[in-house]
């Protein structure tokens, strides 16, 4: 039987300076707590905004796959060859680590950049790292949710888009981490924009969208 916890964008503990701001939906840096360390293959969920022209600055990854959904504005990533990749609202980036990725990521000069940063942690039987590589999706919404199997077996990150008022179930699994990217869900549990909701179990759950819609960010271990 699924149980529903909501987890409020007030709840999460915020990072931030020289431009960056960024709220943890789990443990993560300097806010460490060894009791949430991972939801399901979820390792890290950080909801950022980047002032217009900022960067994080230069770093390296290894072993892991990192989804970021840009919610608004541009996000510009710089790849290990120099190569500069806008990324405008609507753009979902995946990243697998592989053996080794070296980049920046940085908000368009015109506007703050808002994204939703996803981290998933490979599995204890999963092959040894590979071929780093990186893909942009940028799926069209309104013909329905967009699901993107990872390179880690059972693990799906799904982005839909309600319309007022509208019922969507998100595909089974143990755990679900369910994000309000924009507007807001009435249903299992009210939740606004930047909330987040922890399903944990299995069986369908409804999610219901507000007045205003939902736009929502999906990861399931299965």
């Amino acid at each position: 039987m699924a149980t529903v916890r909501i987890r409020p964008r007030d709840e999460r503990p915020v990072s931030g300076g020289d431009g960056v701001r960024s709220r943890h939906g789990l443990s993560f840096g300097a806010h460490y707590d060894p009791e949430r360390t991972s939801f399901g293959a979820l390792v890290a969920h950080n909801d950022d905004e980047l002032a217009a022209g900022v960067a994080y600055g230069a770093h390296e990854h290894r072993d892991v796959e990192i989804l970021a959904w840009v919610v608004d504005g541009t996000m510009i990533h710089t790849g290990p060859d120099g190569v500069d990749t806008p990324a405008p609202a609507g753009t979902l980036q995946h990243l697998v680590a592989g053996t080794g990725w070296h980049h920046d990521e940085r908000a368009a000069p015109e506007a703050t950049a808002h994204l939703v940063q996803i981290w998933i942690a490979p599995g204890m039987d999963d092959p040894p790292a590979g071929e780093p590589s990186l893909t942009h999706h940028r799926p069209d919404l309104a013909t329905g949710p967009f699901v993107l199997g990872l390179r880690r077996p059972g693990v799906t990150v799904t982005v839909a888009r309600l319309a007022a008022g509208d019922a969507w179930s998100p595909a089974d699994g143990e755990f679900r981490h369910v994000h309000v990217a924009r507007g807001a869900l009435t249903d299992p549990t009210g939740a606004a924009a930047d909330d987040s909701l922890e399903i944990t179990g299995t069986g369908v759950v409804e999610l219901r969208a507000g007045p205003d819609g939902a736009e929502l960010a999906v990861v399931t271990t299965a």
